[in-house]
């Protein structure tokens, strides 16, 4: 019985302990954004990258549906016949993949049934990341493993309500007439 009653007073402190961290003033130092915008616009980018990003971008092309069949029949055909070979060992060279970082994400909405997180990370799927809510607090949360970088990222409220996180320094147009909300996850050890 006494187990059950440290454990509940524990929840409570630490429930507290969210409840004082969420009043408090976070502000991001005042360079912070002028900084981003800097290191984004002062990455090089090469005449390859250019050349990708036009020949990747979206666009409407006409074709007529005999066209159409012709090229799906010849993609099929390709693949078919096409078997790709094993790389050999020697073609094979070690790839650095940078620490992911576990960011916590809490958003305060009394009421709500359900609360996902979805964004960049996740290829902005609706039902992306589950939040958990404290013992009927109305506080969310849910810690996701970040790769270093900037990060777009909104909530999802009762599978329908897209809600930027109203705690976010930074927040961006998502070119829909709502805005997204940004983290900057740095890299492991360097917080």
């Amino acid at each position: 019985m006494s187990d059950d009653r440290e454990r509940r007073d524990h929840e409570e402190a630490r429930i507290a302990q969210l409840l004082g961290t969420l009043r408090e003033d976070v502000r991001a130092p005042a360079q912070l954004r002028e900084a981003v915008m800097r290191r984004i616009e002062a990455e090089p980018t090469s005449a390859i990258a250019r050349v990708v990003e036009w020949v990747l971008r979206p666009r409407m092309v006409p074709v007529s549906p005999a066209f159409g069949a012709l090229a799906a029949a010849a993609v099929v055909a390709l693949v078919l016949v096409w078997s790709p070979q094993a790389p050999s060992p020697e073609s094979t060279q070690a790839v650095q993949v940078p620490a992911r970082v576990v960011t916590r994400f809490v958003l305060v909405a009394p009421g709500a049934a359900s609360v996902h997180l979805t964004g960049d990370f996740n290829s902005w799927q609706g039902d992306g990341v589950a939040l958990e809510e404290l013992r009927g607090t109305g506080i969310w949360t849910a810690d996701v493993s970040l790769s270093p970088g900037v990060h777009q990222y909104t909530f999802v409220v009762n599978g329908t309500e897209w809600v930027p996180d109203p705690s976010a320094v930074l927040k961006v147009d998502d070119g829909f007439g709502q805005v997204n909300s940004i983290v900057v996850v740095p890299e492991a050890g360097e917080a």
